[in-house]
């Protein structure tokens, strides 16, 4: 990829270059290790060394990025990278004047003041930014989903290990400070066994549903059509295909792996479970047109142990907890800045399956069966009610900025993040398992020994990403 950006490109060097563009990409990966060894043993920093941090991608994620980023001590933003011109006078605003900014990411991961990179480009292109940050020897932080397509998410992980690169998925449910005592109250046995998990996410606004306003001066000369399409079928310039990127399956997966990844990425988190076993799917385009992916969708997704139910809709806000987890003797609700504990005690009651009964044979079993025979209640449970709720606020902090911090800390002493590759494609291939029973109308289940998606007991063709695929 080359290309004249806001600033002229430096002299690169033609080898490293050349070898990605021409060579696969998960061999590529391999392939470099050996000459960035020495940036991939990099020696553990110090609390007070300055992490010198590049950005891909400056757009609405990416600009929270980099002032999250901007908080956490000892970092320093050298560089940015956007397809859009524009968003380099907001970075500059937020940086300062000096930044240094362009359309090329590649010159930027030939930055050597850049010591670790943060993704925050359309889906489609995070497979090969990551790839090839951490062939530069950068520590790469990837926005959620990790992947475009379950199939990616094998050549991160090899990379990053063979690489020996710190690799980060950003879903900050995995790091949101009520996560510690939702953990504890789950592992002490307050709610007896777990067996559901309701999880919600809804918006009620156009923007909401993704129909980003596009900016007076966009423009082929403001933006780089061709670098944004990148791997994605080429299509001709369309400035809202560029802001509204989400509504399409070329860049994105939808409501799956926008909003279902932040519920999968919590329940993963809370629950400490590794993959799903299957999933059932439906959606569908209800209300907001011009649009490849559903406004609403609804998955039953089957673990080990529990079933966890999705939701999300753009046509209503009702603040529904993000995930309610219900077990046999309690319930909580997790809303992120507090949780709500409801203690569910067996308060049995034989008085609707006892009223066809006539008295006699009512009061000899309660007799029988130690039950009042007034209130048709054991007489263990007769005057016991249900407690009331307690609530637990833990307003904390910001949870991206502190989701920023654990990824800054992994990579100053080289210890792996909560939320490394792995658990990272787990919680991206349930978001993909979901938009293929979509697509398919059938279950999809998870191979763990082979580590494929399968439909129906066989394994899934290559599927196209595009509207066609409906």
């Amino acid at each position: 990829m080359t290309g004249e950006g806001r600033d002229p490109p430096m002299e690169q060097p033609p080898t490293r270059r050349d070898f990605i563009r021409t060579t696969a990409q998960a061999a590529a990966a391999v392939a470099l290790a050996p000459a960035f060894a020495s940036r991939a043993h990099a020696s553990v920093l110090g609390a007070n060394d300055t992490i010198g941090v590049g950005i891909i991608g400056i757009g609405i994620r990416g600009e929270i990025l980099l002032r999250g980023t901007k908080t956490v001590a000892n970092t320093r933003i050298v560089e940015v990278a956007d397809v859009y011109d524009t968003h380099f006078d907001r970075a500059r605003e937020l940086v300062g004047p000096d930044l240094r900014t362009g359309r090329d990411y590649e010159r930027l991961l030939d930055n050597q003041d850049v010591q670790a990179v943060i993704i925050a480009v359309p889906d489609h292109w995070h497979k090969q930014m990551a790839l090839d940050a951490m062939a530069a020897g950068k520590d790469v932080y990837i926005e959620k989903p990790m992947t475009h397509s379950w199939e990616d998410g094998d050549a991160i992980i090899d990379a990053a290990r063979r690489q020996q690169r710190i690799a980060q998925v950003g879903s900050q449910w995995a790091s949101v400070e009520a996560n510690a005592q939702a953990i504890d109250i789950i592992k002490s046995g307050k709610l007896g066994q777990v067996t559901l998990i309701d999880g919600r996410m809804h918006r009620n606004t156009p923007t909401g549903a993704w129909y980003y306003p596009v900016p007076p001066d966009a423009s082929p000369e403001t933006i780089d059509w061709a670098r944004f399409l990148g791997p994605a079928p080429p299509r001709p310039f369309d400035a809202s295909r560029f802001f509204q990127w989400r509504l399409f399956w070329d860049y994105s997966g939808g409501l799956p792996t926008d909003l279902f990844v932040h519920m999968i990425t919590a329940t993963h988190t809370l629950m400490g479970v590794k993959m799903a076993n299957g999933v059932m799917a439906m959606g569908a385009i209800n209300t907001f047109k011009n649009r490849e992916v559903p406004d609403q969708m609804s998955a039953i997704v089957e673990y080990p142990d529990f079933t966890l139910t999705l939701t999300s809709t753009a046509t209503n806000n009702h603040p529904y907890p993000l995930l309610t987890i219900m077990g046999t003797e309690g319930t909580l609700e997790y809303h992120g800045t507090k949780l709500v504990y409801h203690s569910e005690p067996v308060l049995e009651n034989y008085t609707y399956s006892t009223n066809a009964w006539p008295k006699a044979t009512r009061d000899k079993y309660a007799e029988l069966h130690d039950v009042d025979p007034v209130t048709m209640r054991p007489n263990a449970t007769a005057t016991m009610k249900k407690p009331d709720p307690e609530e637990i606020q833990v307003p904390g902090r910001d949870s991206t900025e502190l989701h920023l911090e654990r990824f800054f800390e992994s990579v100053r002493t080289r210890n792996e993040p909560f939320e490394n590759p792995e658990m990272g494609h787990q919680c991206a291939t349930v978001g993909h398992m979901v938009n293929l029973s979509y697509k398919s109308h059938r279950e999809m289940r998870w191979d763990a020994e082979k580590r494929r998606v399968v439909e129906g007991g066989t394994a899934t063709a290559e599927r196209p990403t595009s509207a066609e695929s409906r």
